[in-house]
């Protein structure tokens, strides 16, 4: 095979690039939409497979448009941006289409209309972003994919606008007073930088050695317009995927800034996890709570801090939220506690074992889940069959892992609708709700 050619683009991968073909062989490309022709150099030869460098565009999509931002090329964040966003709202339901008949067998017709987005840009309420000194200055910024290669962000058009105009003014303090980049052999300095909007207040928190940061630093930073807590998390551990280390302690201001949410108020702690787009996330929590029935007992698993199951507190008679991270138990607690919430009950467990363990005290009438992006795992599952619950109503970021629990699943349930939410605009990822119901009740 030669080593460049041209080639006819018909359909988009997972992770957003052209899938093309040579002689029924997929090859993916980076920056290249469906429809389109473009002349494509092989980089990686993986037999079955291989991965290609776009050298030019032949014939452009009638959806391509200019990415409005400078760093969507190099950065690799946002790889839909060069995608107009009705063709983008379509492409991931087709994603999420082809895996759930792929990997679970189950039919388009389930699927409903996607929920868009109302802001494509400024939706993103929290960063997470590494910190480099480049040219001089200390940066935050991002690593292009699969490499080890910073690429300084100057400006985030996906960031909430107070959210970026707050991390640009802490970069600027921390450049002025000389706040050096991580270094692994000492232990100091910054490695990361954490910041969180909402309802117009900014978290931020320095993740690092074990710096002692100057009060003239700590004030600064907590004049900014909308500043309500500083904290420093430290993380000198060099083998770990984690950002935060294992304590985070307020330098200054409040412990938690507060979010309202379909009638509760939530208190959001550094590491609490809240969807990143926080209005789709209120609709998409809001959907999934209507679609419980009056019961006597609701399960929710992977709960996090607590938000879906106190949006639920007048579905039930008795709720249990399950979590496996202590911090988003006493957060979820905390919660119930601060809106006077009595019928729920937060417990610190695998979610297979505290599904099976609420079981046995009470029968499940409905399980209300929201597991991470590897979905259900076998013990999940299993403990699932085991409770059966009449209906579960099923939250998930990953088509592939959904569809591939449905699979399971559909040993007792069926598919009774699957409605998609668009939370990450100008990427390739999707969330979506799925019910289903118990073929037999108990």
């Amino acid at each position: 095979m030669v080593n460049a050619m041209k080639m006819n683009f018909v359909k988009m991968g997972i992770n957003g690039e052209g899938i093309g073909y040579d002689h029924r062989r997929p090859v993916f490309c980076d920056g290249v939409l469906p429809s389109e022709t473009a002349v494509v150099k092989i980089t990686e030869d993986h037999g079955t497979y291989a991965k290609g460098q776009c050298l030019r565009i032949l014939k452009k999509s009638e959806d391509r448009i200019r990415a409005a931002c400078p760093h969507q090329a190099e950065c690799g964040g946002c790889p839909l941006m060069i995608m107009n966003y009705e063709a983008q709202l379509k492409a991931k339901t087709e994603l999420l289409a082809e895996a759930l008949y792929k990997y679970g067998n189950v039919k388009k017709h389930f699927i409903r209309a996607i929920h868009g987005s109302a802001d494509t840009a400024g939706w993103r309420s929290q960063c997470k972003l590494p910190v480099r000194e480049a040219d001089g200055e200390l940066h935050s910024g991002m690593y292009r994919a699969g490499s080890n290669h910073f690429i300084p962000v100057r400006k985030c058009l996906m960031h909430d606008e107070m959210l970026e105009q707050a991390r640009r003014q802490v970069m600027k303090i921390l450049n002025r007073v000389g706040i050096p980049a991580y270094d692994a052999r000492t232990k100091k300095g910054l490695r990361y930088l954490v910041m969180r909007c909402a309802d117009a207040q900014i978290q931020c928190t320095l993740v690092g050695g074990r710096d002692t940061y100057p009060q003239d630093v700590i004030t600064q930073i907590m004049k900014i317009p909308h500043m309500s807590g500083l904290f420093q998390s430290v993380n000198t551990s060099r083998r770990t995927p984690q950002i935060f280390g294992a304590k985070t302690k307020c330098l200054a201001g409040n412990e938690t800034i507060s979010l309202a949410v379909h009638g509760i108020t939530l208190q959001l702690s550094p590491q609490a996890f809240f969807q990143l787009n926080i209005e789709q996330a209120k609709q998409l929590y809001e959907t999934a709570v209507s679609k419980i029935d009056p019961c006597d007992v609701l399960a929710e698993a992977y709960c996090g801090i607590g938000a879906m199951s106190l949006m639920a507190h007048d579905k039930a008679e008795h709720i249990v939220g399950i979590e496996n991270v202590p911090d988003a138990i006493r957060d979820a607690k905390a919660n119930a506690r601060a809106n006077n919430i009595t019928n729920c009950e937060f417990i610190c467990a695998d979610a297979a074992e505290g599904l099976l363990k609420t079981a046995m005290r009470m029968p499940v009438d409905t399980l209300l889940a929201d597991p991470p992006r590897s979905g259900m795992d076998r013990n999940m599952i299993e403990a699932v069959m085991k409770v059966h619950p009449r209906k579960i109503i099923y939250i998930s970021c990953n088509p592939a892992t959904l569809a591939r629990n449905l699979k399971d699943l559909k040993r007792a349930y069926h598919v009774v609708t699957v409605i998609p939410f668009d939370l990450f605009p100008n990427t390739p990822h999707v969330e979506s709700i799925t019910v289903l119901e118990a073929d037999t009740v108990r």
